[in-house]
Parts: structure tokens; C-alpha cells; sequence
């Protein structure tokens, strides 16, 4: 069991971005796609509603189907967001909007890419983000066509919005490469890079920049910060090494189940192969350094005391924990949410790898 106490439908719609939703686990943003944030709800229904007292049928229906959502009936919340936009003489981008992303979670691509589609047609005020998350639905589906198709989306993002969804940028340069056009689409991430070199996609960015090849890793996002007892903490620097991100709080009791077996785990591979950073997601300062006397805990920690906006934890998506970010030496993020004995398990297989080069090395001389 997880604690998670992020609102579950502001939660849902981050994690269609990040990858994360729980109920399409399926669903991998190839180099770590992202989705502009789109509109609240409501706001098309405020900006194309007739007069209240002629809407009634077309608001009930909207709630409706978010209440359906909620519930997880989907088919019947589907249902209902169809019957919103008839009542709209089908012109309700919200209500494609909406469909679009059910669809997108469930990983039915082609359906998702059609409701996108029509929402980002009647040209609402978000049509650029909804042409980049068409652009994004129609890069998932991981064809030769379907990349090219993206590439034209995307452009279509940018140009309606004139150059502000910037993420439309580092999707675009990703679409390029995957569609075999290598140069152009490292220039399109050189550019994005150059409008948001701080983004949490940049250190994605960069290595693809480097390396086109590493356009189908997932690279960790970097961070540079200060430890608990005030050491340098940055991912860079720990190039070369197994990087353990474990993300947990005091008050956390799966936490505490595991922290055993996390102590084990430093203490078969910690040293120069190996590290654990952990990521601690408490706000009381005074119940953190307890809890670390207590359970004898001397690897590197990152606590800044703000709970669940933890600066690492927003980098890294993490509305849930206890969970793990297993990074191998060149900053590729390699497995999350393993724990206990599948943690060990994997950690040794990547420890064999990284050791593996030298043992056949040796042999040679």
C-alpha cells in the first residue's frame, strides 16, 4: 500500500503527462514526451455556453460524465461526454478534450487521436496544447506514418501559438528523429533548450543532443542540491555510479516496513559502484532527524521540509511513496516503484553489468 494524498483528478491529469497513471501503467512516453497543461475544465463550457437556462441538458450531461469518470465507469462516462457534445451541435472542444484523454489513459491511440483532433479543429483557447498532445498521442503510436503525422502536429502547435507551448519544441525534436530526420530534430531540441534551459525535460534533451541514440532511453532528470548535512548533492556527479532515488517520509509506515531492507541493500553495494539518495518528503524537521538516528541511516539524504512539494519529488512526478528511481551509470533511468526483494534483484543484475566490461578486460591480458 502507497499513501497518496494528491487529489485524484488533478492527479490524473499530471500523470497522463508523466506517464504514471496507475490505470495505464502501459502507457510509456518514449524520451519522456511531454504535454503542455491544459485548460481547467469548465472553461470551454464558460467561454461557447449559450445562456444557463438553455444549457441545462448539455451541463448535466458534462457532470454526468465526470461523475462516471470518478466512478471508473468509462464506457458510460464516454458515453455521456458524446451526448454533451451532440447538445452542442458537436462543437464542444472540452468534451473531445475529455475523451480524448480517457482514451489516452486506456492507450486507445486511435480514438484518443480523433478526439484530440476534433477539439483542437474548433480551435479553442488551448488549441495549441491540444495540437501537442495530438502531437504526443500520435507519436505513441510508434509507426513510421504516425511519426511523420506527429511532426506535422506538433509544427501546427508551435505555429498557433506563436513559439509559447514550448514543450511542443522537445516533442517536435523527438518526432524529427524517430521520422529518420536526425539533424532537424536536434536543432528543434537545441531550440527548446535555449527557451527552457532549466525544464525538467533538459536533461532528456541534452543527452539526445549528444547522443541521437538516446533517443529511446529515459533519462533521469539532473538535479543539483544541498544535502541534509549540507554536502553538494548532484546527480551529474554521480556519473558512473548505480544511483538508488528512494523517496520516503517517517510518517510513511510502508516506509518504515522497507527501510530494513534499503539499509541491506546500502550495506551489500554502497562504495564507489554504488549510492542511495534519499529523497525525504517529511516537513518536520526535528521527527526526520529521529527517525535517521534511530534506524542508523548514513547514506546521502535531500530534505528541504516541504512534504510533498519536496523540489525532487516535483521533479520526478512522485505522488506516492514509498517509491524508487533506479538510475545505471549513464544517468538512464532503468526501473521505479520496485522495492524490497525485486529492488535487490535488479540492483545486482545492473551491478553484474557495470562490472562485467572489467572481468573481460582482465581476461584479454
Amino acid at each position: 500500500m502507497k499513501h497518496n494524498w494528491a487529489d485524484s483528478e488533478s492527479r490524473s491529469l499530471r500523470e497522463i503527462g508523466a506517464g504514471k497513471l496507475q490505470s495505464a501503467r502501459a502507457i510509456v512516453f518514449v524520451g519522456l514526451l511531454t504535454c503542455a497543461v491544459l485548460a481547467p475544465l469548465g472553461a470551454f463550457a464558460q467561454e461557447q455556453s449559450a445562456p444557463a437556462n438553455k444549457d441545462d441538458d448539455f451541463q448535466q450531461a458534462l457532470n454526468n460524465a465526470n461523475i462516471l469518470l470518478r466512478q471508473g465507469r468509462i464506457d458510460d462516462a464516454v458515453n455521456e461526454f458524446r451526448r454533451a457534445a451532440k447538445l452542442k451541435d458537436d462543437k464542444c472542444a472540452e468534451c473531445f478534450q475529455r475523451i480524448g484523454q480517457v482514451y489516452l489513459q486506456l492507450r486507445r491511440l486511435d480514438e484518443a487521436a480523433a478526439a484530440f483532433r476534433q477539439a483542437a479543429e474548433l480551435k479553442p483557447p488551448n488549441e495549441a496544447e491540444m495540437y501537442n498532445i495530438l502531437g504526443v498521442t500520435l507519436y505513441l503510436k510508434g509507426d513510421k506514418q504516425s511519426y511523420a503525422d506527429a511532426v506535422v502536429v506538433l509544427q501546427k502547435a508551435i505555429q498557433v501559438s506563436k513559439g509559447k507551448v514550448v514543450k511542443a519544441y522537445y516533442n517536435l525534436g523527438f518526432a524529427l528523429i524517430k521520422s529518420g530526420q536526425e539533424n532537424e530534430g536536434v536543432e528543434v531540441l537545441r531550440k527548446f533548450l535555449e527557451l527552457d534551459p532549466g525544464a525538467s525535460e533538459a536533461s532528456q534533451a541534452r543527452a539526445v543532443v549528444e547522443n541521437v541514440k538516446m533517443v529511446d532511453a529515459k533519462v533521469a532528470p539532473a538535479f543539483a542540491v544541498k544535502s541534509h548535512a549540507g554536502d553538494d548533492l548532484a546527480l551529474e556527479k554521480l556519473r558512473g555510479r548505480i544511483v538508488l532515488l528512494d523517496f520516503w517520509a517517517s510518517w510513511c509506515f510502508p516506509c518504515r516496513v522497507d527501510m530494513p531492507e534499503v539499509r541491506k541493500i546500502w550495506k551489500q553495494y554502497g562504495g564507489d559502484r554504488f549510492t542511495i539518495v534519499g529523497i525525504n518528503l517529511d516537513s518536520n524537521r526535528a521527527a526526520f532527524d529521529a527517525y535517521m538516528k534511530e534506524e542508523s541511516i548514513t547514506w546521502p539524504q535531500y530534505y528541504d521540509g516541504l512534504g510533498w512539494n519536496n523540489k525532487i519529488s516535483r521533479l520526478y512526478g512522485v505522488y506516492a511513496i514509498p517509491h524508487t528511481v533506479l538510475i545505471d551509470q549513464d544517468g538512464v533511468i532503468k526501473a521505479t516503484g520496485l522495492r524490497a526483494q525485486q529492488l535487490a534483484a535488479k540492483i545486482g543484475e545492473l551491478m553484474n553489468a557495470l562490472q562485467a566490461p572489467a572481468s573481460k578486460s582482465s581476461l584479454k591480458k
